[in-house]
C-alpha cells in the first residue's frame, strides 16, 4: 500500500477529526466530525445519517447540496437501515461533469450505523490511500456516536429511574387521598414532559368517568364527568391496555366535547390505566408533549408510574375508609349515649323523681292524714314497679342476657310482647320452621339488626304492625330472618345515593353487623308499599355421630 502523506494543514484537520470524540452529544459529535471531514477531503458540501442503537434516525448536512446530488443521497436514505455485517464501502457516482458523489458507511464495530456522502469535484475524487483513511475514519466516527449515545442513554435512564424512585418514595409517604392525586397529576407532568395531564377516575354506580384531579392549570375539568365508554380514556378502561395517539383530532375515538367546554386543543395524549385487583380503577392521561410526540418509552413509564400509583391509591382508600369507619364509630358511641340519656330520663328518671317526691309526701301524710297512708303507698308500689319494668326493658334492648342462656327464639318472643311504642305500633313474632342453633356472635347480630329495623319501623315508617319472620334452609345451613311493616316505605334508590349525606347510619349499621357475621342483608321497600328487611346468616353444622 502506498505511504500516505498529508500537508500540515490537513494534519491539524485529521488531527481535530480525532478528537471530536469528546463530545458529550452525538449530533453534536457528527456535526463537527462531517464540517472535518469536507475540509480534509476536500470536498465541497456534505450530508450525513446516523440511525442510534434505539433506531432513532437524524440526519445532517453541510454545504451546499446540489439538486441532483440531494435526490440521490434521499434515495440512498430511504432504503438505508442499522444493521449487522455487510463490507465497508465506499462509493463514487457522477453527479455531473464537474461533480461526483462519494457515498461511505458509517460503522460502528460489526454495525452499519448510517451513510455519510460528500460532493466532490469530478476531478478531485480522492486517491485510493486517502480513501482508505476515510473509511477508517467514518468507522471512528461511528463507534464514538454509538458509545455517545448509549452512555447518554444510560445517563437518561438512571435519571428517570432515579426521579421514579423519588416520586415512588413521594406517593407512597402519602395516605392523605386528594393529596396524593395531586402528587401523582404534578409528577406525570414532570416525568413524560406534558403541558398537562389529568387522573380520572370510574365511577361504577352512574357508569362515568370523572376528573378527581387535573393538573393546575386544567382546573375547569374538576367537576367534569363523561360516559365510561367515550374517548380514549373509555378504550383504555375497556381495553385495560395504554394508549398513544398522535392525531387524536382525525380519530374516531376522540371525545371533542371535553376540548370545547374549556376551550383546549389536544395535540397528542397518552393514557394509561390505573389497575388495583385486576379491575381498572381510573386512567391517567398526559396532554401535548412538549416536545415531539409521546413514545413507547412514555407508555413504558407511565405504566410503571400508574402501578405505583395503584397501590398507594388503594392504601390511601383503606386509609380513609379505616378513618371514616373510626369517625363513625365515634358517631355511633355518641348517638346510643344520647338515646341512652333520652331513655333514662324520659322513663326511668322521671319515675325515681315522682317516687322520691311520694316518699316525702307520705311521711308528711302520717302526721297529718294517716288514714290515706295505706293508698299512697300501694300507688308508689305500683310506680316503684313500674320502674322497675322500664329499667328491665331497657337493659334487656341493650344487651339481652337470654340470647346466650335461652337462644334467639326465646329472646325475639320475650321483644315482641315487651315492646311498647307510644303511637301504638304493635310487633309480632313468628318462628316459622327454624329450630336449628346459631353462634352465639351470630344470634347477637341477628337480634341488635331486628331491634335496630323495628326503631327504623317506629321513627320513620308511621306503621300500625311490625312482622318478625324465620325461615329456615337446612340444605344451605341458613337463617333467614325478615322484618316487614305496614307503613309508608320510600324510594330506595334516592335514600341509598344520598344516605352518607343525611347523617343517619342505621342501614350501613345493619349491612355491617350481617357482613361480619358472615351474612348479608337486603332492604325492599317502595313508596306506599311498606318495607321489608332480609337477613340471611350462617347457622351451626350440626357434628355427625
Amino acid at each position: 500500500m502506498p505511504s500516505i502523506t498529508l500537508d500540515a494543514q490537513r494534519w491539524q484537520t485529521f488531527s481535530q477529526l480525532l478528537t471530536a470524540t469528546a463530545y458529550q452529544n452525538p449530533q453534536a459529535l457528527l456535526e463537527s466530525f462531517l464540517q472535518r471531514l469536507i475540509e480534509f477531503w476536500p470536498a465541497q458540501s456534505g450530508a450525513l445519517l446516523y440511525i442510534d442503537p434505539m433506531n432513532a434516525p437524524f440526519s445532517l448536512e453541510h454545504g451546499e447540496l446540489p439538486a441532483d446530488g440531494h435526490e440521490m443521497i434521499e434515495q440512498a436514505r430511504s432504503v438505508f437501515e442499522r444493521t449487522t455485517g455487510g463490507e465497508q464501502d465506499l462509493g463514487v457516482y457522477g453527479i455531473n461533469d464537474e461533480l461526483a458523489l462519494v457515498e461511505l458507511t458509517l460503522r460502528s464495530g460489526d454495525a452499519e450505523v448510517g451513510l455519510l456522502h460528500l460532493i466532490v469535484s469530478a476531478d478531485r475524487v480522492s486517491p485510493e490511500n486517502e480513501g482508505e483513511l476515510a473509511l477508517l475514519l467514518v468507522g471512528v466516527a461511528g463507534g464514538a456516536a454509538d458509545r455517545v449515545a448509549l452512555l447518554n442513554t444510560t445517563r437518561s435512564e438512571l435519571d428517570e429511574m432515579n426521579l421514579l424512585y423519588q416520586v415512588s418514595q413521594s406517593i407512597a409517604s402519602d395516605i392523605d387521598l386528594r393529596s396524593l392525586l395531586r402528587t401523582i397529576i404534578e409528577k406525570v407532568t414532570q416525568i413524560i414532559d406534558s403541558e398537562s395531564a389529568s387522573l380520572l377516575l370510574v365511577d361504577d354506580v352512574h357508569k362515568e368517568l370523572y376528573f378527581e384531579t387535573p393538573s393546575s392549570n386544567n382546573q375547569e375539568l374538576r367537576s367534569y364527568r363523561m360516559p365510561i365508554d367515550q374517548g380514549f380514556a373509555g378504550w383504555v378502561v375497556t381495553h385495560g391496555q395504554g394508549l398513544i395517539v398522535d392525531d387524536p383530532q382525525n380519530d374516531a375515538r376522540f371525545y371533542r366535547q371535553v376540548d370545547s367546554d374549556i376551550s383546549h386543543q389536544t395535540r397528542n395524549i397518552l393514557t394509561v390505566p390505573v389497575r388495583s385487583r385486576e379491575r381498572t380503577v381510573g386512567v391517567i392521561q398526559a396532554v401535548n408533549k412538549r416536545n415531539g410526540p409521546f413514545t413507547e418509552h412514555d407508555l413504558r413509564t407511565l405504566s410503571m408510574l400508574a402501578n405505583q400509583a395503584a397501590i398507594s391509591i388503594e392504601n390511601a382508600n383503606l386509609y380513609t375508609k379505616l378513618k371514616e369507619e373510626r369517625d363513625r364509630l365515634i358517631r355511633k358511641e355518641e348517638e346510643v349515649r344520647h338515646q341512652i340519656n333520652r331513655d333514662l330520663h324520659d322513663g326511668p328518671t322521671q319515675s325515681i323523681a315522682a317516687i322520691s317526691m311520694n316518699i316525702e309526701f307520705i311521711k308528711k301524710l302520717m302526721h297529718a292524714m294517716p288514714e290515706r297512708v295505706e293508698d299512697e303507698l300501694n300507688s308508689l308500689a305500683l310506680l316503684v314497679k313500674k320502674t322497675y319494668q322500664e329499667l328491665r326493658t331497657l337493659l334487656f334492648e341493650l344487651r339481652p342476657l337470654g340470647l346466650e342462656t335461652q337462644g334467639l327464639i326465646a329472646t325475639l318472643h320475650e321483644y315482641a310482647s315487651k315492646f311498647r311504642d307510644p303511637s301504638g305500633m304493635q310487633v309480632r313474632f313468628t318462628p316459622g320452621n327454624f329450630v336449628g342453633r346459631l353462634a352465639p356472635q351470630t344470634a347477637a347480630a341477628t337480634f341488635m339488626i331486628i331491634q335496630e329495623a323495628v326503631n327504623n319501623a317506629r321513627k320513620h315508617a308511621k306503621a300500625s304492625m311490625v312482622w318478625i319472620e324465620l325461615f329456615q334452609d337446612s340444605e344451605r345451613h341458613m337463617l333467614t330472618a325478615v322484618v316487614r311493616d305496614s307503613g309508608v316505605g320510600f324510594d330506595l334508590q334516592s335514600v341509598t345515593t344520598s344516605y352518607e349525606e343525611r347523617g343517619s347510619f342505621g342501614l350501613l349499621n345493619m349491612g355491617e353487623r350481617a357482613t361480619l357475621a358472615g351474612g348479608s342483608f337486603e332492604i325492599r321497600s317502595s313508596a306506599g308499599e311498606g318495607t321489608q328487611i332480609i337477613i340471611r346468616v350462617p347457622m351451626l353444622v350440626e357434628e355427625q355421630n
